[in-house]
């Protein structure tokens, strides 16, 4: 579409041009409240692998039925629901319950692929992107994304192959494809792709420097002093006070956190990292944890812990 950099899209404005066609619009809408979905579907689901697979569902829905959405100032809650929607999915996976439609006021299911695409007017992005994944992957996606079969029992059958792993090329297809849809986004609005960027320089670096050179405080005081902090489903608490604990305990213990990505957009920002644990206590923090991290004026006001299920150790049933 051309737009310059300094121009400054609307939600609205962004959903309009991508219902009518414009794939970087629509990269750049998702782009924009990436951290704030993937943060809900932590909330719903915790900790893990399916979390990020709601969240790539949601983007290829938005992708096949962003022209569905009758009122473009409602885009966003639209691109929640689906997304809560995608997260019940999940849970009932985990329960080995029947799943039920994944879209609020899902277009006509009996039209084919073809015309299903045609009303999004995002065909051409779609199989060229399509194109670009590996034939295996190719096949599971556009069956189980733009053709008929949601079930994994029929793509199993239909590829002859187990269904694990039809689960392994669906999670990777789409992860492909929710990849490739974000980089789009560059093209539209370099402002919120600087954006990203500084977030990413900013918390690697203070992590860096509080695991390198104890640097606490520089860490510390970029909270508020009465940081709301919540972990996992637990009571939130209050005070910067509760955090200083954490990184205190963790640092005495010889434990480091390392971020692995940072996605930032506006006012919400999501760390992923890792814990380095010392050798002689590997089991002391688990594997990875998720910070996601609510901003107003610059001072990150709520802090949302999310961790890893820890692994057995040896010897364990």
């Amino acid at each position: 579409m051309g737009y310059q950099a300094h121009i400054r899209l609307t939600d609205a404005e962004l959903a309009v041009a991508a219902s009518g066609g414009d794939c970087a619009c629509l990269g750049l809408l998702l782009e924009r409240h990436r951290p704030r979905l993937y943060a809900a579907a932590l909330r719903l689901l915790g900790y893990g692998p399916e979390a990020e697979d709601a969240v790539h569902d949601t983007f290829l829905i938005a992708l096949r039925h962003i022209g569905d959405v009758k009122d473009a100032q409602a885009v966003v809650g639209w691109l929640h629901t689906v997304l809560r929607r995608c997260c019940l999915q999940q849970l009932r996976r985990r329960r080995g319950e029947v799943l039920v439609a994944e879209v609020p006021e899902r277009s006509d299911e009996s039209a084919g692929v073809e015309e299903r695409l045609e009303k999004a007017a995002l065909r051409d992005w779609v199989w060229d992107a399509l194109r670009k994944l590996p034939e295996p992957l190719q096949a599971t996606a556009l069956l189980r994304y733009f053709g008929s079969y949601p079930s994994y029992e029929e793509l199993a059958t239909i590829l002859g192959v187990p269904i694990g792993t039809v689960r392994s090329r669906l999670s990777e297809a789409k992860r492909k494809l929710a990849e490739m849809l974000l980089e789009t986004a560059g093209l539209v609005d370099g402002e919120s792709r600087q954006q990203s960027q500084e977030h990413q320089r900013f918390y690697f670096e203070i992590f860096d420097r509080l695991n390198r050179n104890g640097e606490r405080d520089r860490f510390l005081t970029h909270f508020a002093e009465d940081l709301c902090l919540v972990r996992g489903g637990g009571q939130p608490v209050q005070g910067r006070s509760y955090l200083a604990c954490e990184v205190d305990s963790d640092t005495d213990a010889g434990v480091r956190l390392e971020p692995q990505r940072v996605l930032g957009a506006g006012n919400v920002i999501v760390v992923e990292g890792r814990f380095a644990n010392p050798p002689e206590d590997p089991f002391h923090c688990p594997p990875g944890v998720v910070l996601v991290i609510f901003q107003r004026d610059g001072t990150a006001r709520r802090l949302h812990l999310h961790l890893s299920p820890r692994p057995p150790r040896t010897g364990e049933d």
